[in-house]
Parts: C-alpha cells; sequence; structure tokens
C-alpha cells in the first residue's frame, strides 16, 4: 500500500509539473523579436529622412520628432526578451542616440557644427538598421 501511495504521489508530482511547465515558454523567438522591432525601424528610417529634409526649415521640430520616435523605440527594446534581437535593437537604439546628439548640437551652434560627426552618426545608425534588417531577414 505505500508503493502504491509513493507511486501516486511521484505520479502527481509529475503531472502537476507537466502542467506548470505548460505554461512556461521558451522565451521570445527571434522571429517574434523581429517583427516587433521592425515596424519600430521602418519608422525610424522615415522619421531620420524626414528630420533631415526639415532640419534646415524646422531644425527643432525636427529634434522633437526624433526624440519623441526613440522614445518609443526605446520602449520597443526594453520589451523584447529574445538576447540576440534585444543587443541588436540596443546597438541601433544607441546609434540613434548619438544621431541626436550630434543633430541637436548643430541646430543649438550652427556655426561651428561638426558634419563629418554628422555623417559618422548618420552612417552609424545606418550599418545598425541594416545589421538589424540582416540578423532578421528583412
Amino acid at each position: 500500500m505505500t508503493t502504491t501511495r509513493s507511486i501516486r504521489a511521484v505520479a502527481g508530482v509529475f503531472a502537476v509539473s507537466a502542467l506548470l511547465l505548460t505554461g512556461c515558454t521558451g522565451g521570445q523567438s527571434k522571429e517574434e523579436a523581429c517583427t516587433q522591432l521592425n515596424t519600430e525601424l521602418e519608422d525610424a528610417q522615415t522619421e531620420l529622412q524626414d528630420s533631415i529634409s526639415n532640419i534646415a526649415s524646422d531644425p527643432d521640430g525636427a529634434i522633437d520628432a526624433l526624440e519623441t520616435f526613440q522614445g518609443s523605440f526605446s520602449d520597443s527594446v526594453d520589451d523584447i526578451s529574445n538576447d540576440e534581437i534585444k543587443d541588436l535593437g540596443e546597438n541601433v537604439e544607441e546609434a540613434l542616440d548619438d544621431y541626436i546628439e550630434v543633430t541637436s548640437d548643430a541646430v543649438d551652434d550652427p556655426e561651428n557644427a561638426d558634419s563629418a560627426a554628422l555623417t559618422d552618426a548618420i552612417e552609424e545608425f545606418q550599418t545598425q538598421t541594416e545589421a538589424f534588417s540582416e540578423a532578421c531577414g528583412s
């Protein structure tokens, strides 16, 4: 009788464990993470192009638009749990931060704007978004 109880107890533990594990996921897939960030990056490319186009006519508006996008993109990166894609997203985020900083400096002091730094920041942002696109197959 004790053996039967032990077997039932062990079987019960396994059954409960199986049910608990059913609710667990293996984490966010690469595809899910890519899909989550892809829309934001597409918006970033558009926002970047628009900010460059509008920087002469509305520099403060261009910076504000970039900072708004930066906030929403940062929130999206924070929500990613796939390590590979999160790292790539953080690289894009850092490149975007640098671009905004250099652009803001140029807007604040146009006579001393560092055009080489601005070009480098744009190129780095593009490099990082391309790395993301390559990893995600988009």
